[in-house]
């Protein structure tokens, strides 16, 4: 298809990300769904694709995520302890979240042309962001098998 095909059609393709069940993509390598994907997965399937229940379960992954990854931050946090890695990472947990505020701007601005399905993208994109964030988090757990 051509770029300007692509371009008229991006509402409709922004759909088919939501329409993918979250919990058909591992998390973090692990074997089985993250329990706010798996919810996120069942509240869209249950939105039958009207777009404000679709809104809804975003809501509700977006809130999930954001906890799931302020609960791993403060894990790690106190994991390290006082020192040099615990500065180093609220120093990069302040520029990811400077980072994120940004590409929100910048999302919605990318979006601001395609109607219903512009907010709906610029969700799973900030969902995408949290959930990102919240794996290397994890990752730096010393014992991840405490979590989730």
């Amino acid at each position: 298809p051509s770029r300007m095909h692509l371009v008229r059609h991006a509402p409709a393709l922004a759909l088919l990300f939501v329409a993918i069940p979250a919990s058909a993509t591992p998390w973090c390598d692990l074997p089985q769904p993250h329990p706010v994907d798996a919810a996120f997965a069942v509240a869209l399937e249950r939105s039958g694709g009207v777009t404000a229940d679709m809104r809804d379960a975003q809501g509700l992954a977006y809130e999930g995520w954001d906890n799931e990854l302020n609960r791993l931050y403060r894990a790690v946090m106190q994991q390290f302890g006082n020192g040099p890695r615990r500065d180093a990472l609220r120093q990069a947990q302040r520029a990811w979240l400077a980072w994120d505020d940004a590409e929100a701007v910048s999302d919605i601005a990318q979006q601001e042309d395609n109607g219903t399905a512009g907010p709906i993208a610029v969700a799973d994109q900030s969902i995408a962001r949290r959930r990102s964030r919240a794996c290397t988090l994890y990752l730096m757990l010393e014992d991840p098998s405490t979590t989730p």
